[in-house]
């Protein structure tokens, strides 16, 4: 079994038209360009769709990490106000609790009297 080759002719015009045996027709040069043209613009436009959704996922991701970092800053000033309300509290029961101590020391220098007196 022998194929067919291409064959390639020069028209008047100087343009080279290819003979595909299969089909029996002719394809001029720019019918060939146009047929690349129209897949380098397809390839094109998927690229930029492409290049379009990976910018709109990025964003997307930046704007959650933002949500995220302001929860995490409110989880941690609530937790820092905590902190600092329960330091203020255990200050006022350390003075509280010294108070009560200097006051029991006196009550007990007034008691070592009294009985002294006896």
């Amino acid at each position: 079994m022998e194929k067919e080759q291409v064959q390639f002719e020069k028209s008047e015009l100087g343009e080279i038209q290819i003979k595909i045996p299969e089909t029996g027709g002719s394809v001029t040069v720019e019918d060939v360009k146009k047929e690349a043209d129209s897949k380098f613009k397809d390839i094109n436009y998927i690229l930029l769709s492409v290049v379009i959704i990976l910018l709109v996922m990025v964003s997307t991701l930046i704007i959650d990490s933002f949500h995220i970092n302001s929860a995490i800053y409110k989880e941690y000033s609530e937790k820092t106000g905590s902190v600092e309300q329960s330091q203020k509290i255990n200050q006022e029961l350390l003075d509280q609790n010294q108070k009560n101590q200097q006051l029991i020391l006196e009550q007990q220098k007034q008691i070592q009297e009294l009985i002294k007196k006896k």
